[in-house]
């Protein structure tokens, strides 16, 4: 059952990390798949933590939900800063040197 779960959590993850390299048109959909991964990896170091390392690392959960938090505030205050100066969520209008 572990296995099944990891195997599925880990093409989940594969998925995710596929979209997010060919899907880069807006800026939210790379935002959504970005948080996506988060959680595959968050899942399935929480399986490899259950099944076969007893709870040693208990602290390693809150941390990594803080970080996942932090990371998503951080990428929609800057897709709303964006929105706000160029009027929409296009990858192509990115410049750089505006900022």
């Amino acid at each position: 059952m572990m296995d099944y779960n990891f195997n599925l959590s880990l093409i989940l993850f594969l998925n995710s990390c596929f979209m997010f390299s060919f899907y880069y048109k807006h800026i939210l959909l790379t935002l959504i798949s970005l948080e996506f991964m988060n959680i595959k990896f968050y899942y399935m170091t929480f399986i490899h933590h259950k099944f076969y390392i007893s709870n040693n690392n208990i602290l390693l959960s809150p941390c990594f939900m803080e970080f996942m938090v932090c990371e998503s505030i951080m990428g929609l205050s800057l897709m709303i800063y964006m929105v706000r100066m160029t009027g929409n969520d296009y990858m192509k209008s990115l410049n750089l040197m505006k900022w």
